[in-house]
């Protein structure tokens, strides 16, 4: 079968998390044909009621699918995934000329070492990590950062344009995950005063419609004010596929990358304070909008 991009087969996809499930319906309602396998299948149960069909093992879905993508939670299951006793590269001879994408954010030092392994097994890995959220794969507006084997990700590119408005491939097996780690820097910034803002907002009195139509039509525009000020307005800061604890080791990411090159972190360091403390007083699974509780808390306590 030779899908709507041109690519012949169905495609490979593991996690099943809101990220995954988002994706993989947009692979669905652009035409393509997806086998899927998650650790626990219950999980599954939204992609497959969708129409992706189930693999019951990864070795499974490596055998039926020349593309096989990837979006896991941190850099442990990645790893798990792609270099445990039954991952992803576990057979050298089944994985022979497949390609490997891993959407999620993880150590890049492990993305080194899976391009590696898979180069010796005659396959190819690339870390791709995305931005936009569950929202941007269902809308197919993400933004792809691709780092990895160049003629990889050509092969690769016209399935990730069904997902993407902007694919871009950065360079070596661990740029894509470098930049989205800049990414990362400047968002959780954005979201960590987006929150003051918010706060603040309230303090004074001032409609959050209303601040929304004036602040991001100026100079203070960020996509994370605009989102934070929709959804606290919306009171829609739950259960929205993002949270404050899965941001927590990325910012670890972040901080390791700051740290090793050596350029100094004050905004960064304040910003990811607010987002340990909001973990720590029981906001970890809010969304990143609920930041604005943390400076609301720490204003009671200290009025």
């Amino acid at each position: 079968m030779i899908g709507p991009t041109g690519c012949a087969g169905p495609i490979g996809y593991v996690g099943t998390g809101a990220m995954g499930t988002a994706m993989i319906q947009r692979l669905l309602d652009t035409g393509h044909e997806i086998v899927v396998h998650n650790r626990t299948r219950a999980n599954a149960a939204a992609a497959e009621k969708a129409g992706a069909i189930w693999a019951p093992s990864l070795g499974e879905v490596v055998e039926r699918c020349a593309i096989v993508l990837t979006c896991m939670r941190d850099t442990t299951a990645t790893e798990v995934i792609y270099l445990g006793e039954s991952g992803l590269l576990s057979n050298a001879t089944a994985t022979e000329g497949r390609v490997f994408v891993e959407h999620g954010t993880f150590a890049p030092a492990l993305a080194r070492r899976i391009a590696q392994i898979a180069t010796e097994h005659g396959a190819a890995f690339l870390a791709a990590p995305v931005s936009g959220g569950p929202d941007g794969a269902r809308g197919g507006s993400l933004a792809v950062m691709a780092g990895g084997d160049e003629a990889a990700f050509e092969r690769a590119s016209p399935v990730l344009a069904a997902l993407a408005g902007r694919i871009t491939y950065v360079g070596g097996p661990t740029a894509g995950l470098e930049l989205k780690l800049v990414n990362q820097l400047l968002t959780s910034c954005h979201m960590a005063v987006a929150g003051e803002a918010v706060a603040l907002l309230h303090k004074v009195g001032i409609d959050l419609g209303v601040a929304d139509e004036l602040l991001t039509a100026g100079w203070a525009q960020s996509a994370m004010l605009s989102r934070t000020l929709r959804l606290v307005h919306a009171d829609r800061t739950d259960g929205t596929g993002a949270t404050v604890e899965g941001m927590t080791e990325v910012l670890d990411l972040v901080a390791d990358l700051l740290s090793r090159h050596g350029v100094p972190a004050v905004v960064f360091e304040a910003g990811r304070q607010m987002f340990l403390t909001a973990a720590s007083r029981g906001l970890g699974e809010a969304d990143p909008a609920g930041l604005f509780r943390i400076s609301e808390q720490i204003n009671e306590v200290n009025p």
